[in-house]
C-alpha cells in the first residue's frame, strides 16, 4: 500500500464492517473494483492536547496539510503521510481587528494544494473578514488573493491550475446565506481582474471541489422549495427558505449552468450533507452526513445518485480523497470537542489518467 502508519501509541486499526459494506456495495451496484472498498480505519494524528482538522493530501501523496492549534493558535501545518515530524506552515497573527471593533482570535482553515504541489491556498481572518491566501509549500510570506466585501471561503484550484473557485458573500455581506460560487485567476483579484460569478442562487452554495477532469464542480447548497410548507416548531408553519432547509451535495458544469442535485433525494429525512470530495475516477463523491446528531462518512455514485455509509460510529466528518484513490483522510470528533485526523485506506478505486506534469506513481491497478 502507498500509506503505512507508524505503529505507536495511537497507531491501531479498527475493525471494519466488511460484511455490511460488501452487501451494500452489491445492492447499490457501485463501480468499485473490489467490494471491500476500505478495510482499514486508522488514526494519523490523535493527540488529545490539540485540535487537528481539515486534512488534505498533496498531489504526489507524500504530504498532508491540515489545520491545528498545537502552536497555541490556529495555523496550517504539514506532515508526511508516512508519519514523522510536523512542520508549521503559516504564521498568522493570533488576533485580528476591524476598525472600530474589538480584537478577535484569527481563524485559519481549509488548506488546499496547488496542482503542482508547490503552494497551498487557505482561508484566514488576519485582515478581519475571511479571505483567500496563498503560501509556498516551503514556507514564506503569505499572499492575499481575494479582494471583496463579505466573506470568502474554501478556495480550490482547478486541476490545471488555471482557475481558483471559492465561495463568497460579497453581494450580501451581512447575510449568512448570501454566498455564491466565484472563479478567479490564479494570481488573484488583488493583482488581477475581479472574480467571475459562477452560481446565481439563493441557496448559499459553497465548498466547491473540482472533478479531476476539470469538467464539473461539486458543492454544497441549501435545498429548499419556496412552495413547500414546513413546520418550524411551536406549532408554527412557514414557506420553506434557506433557513428552514438542509445542505445537500450538488454539481455544476465548470463553465456554469443548472445545478444537479446528488444527495438528499428522499424528502424529510432530517439529515444534512457537507464537505464533498471527488474520487479520482470521477465516479463517486465522498461527503459527510449529519443525521440525528451523528456524523458519518458517506459515498454517493455520481451517475446513479445512490449512496451508502462508510463509517457508522457517529463522529466522522470532512472526508478528502487521496489523489490516487487509495485513501480517504477525515476528521474524527472525540468526546464532542477534540478533533483528530484519521485515514480510511486499502481502497481499490482506479486513478485517473494524468498528464506527465502531474503524474505520480500509483498503487492502484487501472480498470
Amino acid at each position: 500500500m502507498l500509506l503505512r502508519r507508524p505503529r505507536g501509541k495511537y497507531a491501531f486499526v479498527m475493525r471494519s464492517r466488511f460484511t455490511t459494506l460488501f452487501g451494500l456495495t452489491l445492492a447499490l451496484g457501485l463501480a468499485w473494483a473490489s467490494p471491500s472498498f476500505a478495510t482499514k480505519f486508522s488514526p494519523l494524528l490523535a493527540d488529545p492536547k490539540f485540535r487537528e482538522t481539515d486534512p488534505v493530501p498533496s498531489p504526489d501523496g507524500k504530504w498532508l496539510a491540515f489545520q491545528s492549534n498545537r502552536s497555541g493558535s490556529s495555523q496550517i501545518w504539514i506532515m508526511s503521510t508516512q508519519g514523522g515530524q510536523l512542520r508549521q506552515l503559516t504564521a498568522e497573527p493570533e488576533s485580528s481587528q476591524v476598525a472600530g471593533q474589538p480584537k478577535i482570535a484569527t481563524r485559519v482553515m481549509t488548506p488546499n494544494w496547488a496542482p503542482d504541489g508547490k503552494s497551498l491556498l487557505y482561508i484566514s481572518t488576519r485582515s478581519g473578514p475571511y479571505n483567500v491566501y496563498s503560501i509556498p509549500f516551503e514556507g514564506g510570506e503569505a499572499k492575499r488573493l481575494s479582494n471583496a466585501a463579505g466573506s470568502q471561503r474554501f478556495a480550490v484550484y482547478s486541476p490545471d491550475g488555471a482557475k481558483i473557485c471559492f465561495g463568497s458573500s460579497r453581494l450580501q455581506p451581512t447575510s449568512i446565506y448570501g454566498f455564491n460560487l466565484y472563479v478567479m485567476d490564479p494570481k488573484g483579484e488583488v493583482e488581477g481582474p475581479p472574480a467571475r460569478q459562477l452560481t446565481f442562487s439563493g441557496a448559499s452554495p459553497g465548498h466547491p471541489v473540482w472533478s479531476y477532469d476539470g469538467k464539473w464542480i461539486a458543492f454544497v447548497a441549501k435545498d429548499f422549495d419556496t412552495t413547500r410548507t414546513v413546520n418550524v416548531g411551536g406549532g408554527m408553519q412557514t414557506k420553506q427558505s434557506a433557513m428552514f432547509s438542509q445542505f445537500r451535495i450538488f454539481k455544476i458544469a465548470a463553465g456554469g449552468g443548472p445545478a444537479i442535485k446528488l444527495t438528499g433525494l428522499g424528502v424529510g429525512d432530517g439529515s444534512e450533507d457537507t464537505w464533498p470530495s471527488w474520487s479520482p475516477n470521477g465516479k463517486q463523491i465522498a461527503f459527510g452526513r449529519n443525521a440525528g446528531g451523528k456524523q458519518s462518512l458517506w459515498i454517493v455514485d455520481v451517475t446513479t445518485k445512490k449512496a451508502f455509509m462508510l463509517t457508522d460510529d457517529g463522529n466522522c466528518m470532512k472526508p478528502t480523497f487521496s489523489y490516487d484513490g487509495t485513501a480517504i483522510y477525515y476528521t474524527k470528533l472525540i468526546d464532542g470537542k477534540d478533533e483528530d485526523i484519521w485515514v480510511a485506506n486499502d481502497f481499490t478505486v482506479a486513478p485517473p489518467t494524468r498528464s506527465k506534469s502531474t503524474a505520480h506513481k500509483s498503487t492502484v491497478s487501472k480498470k
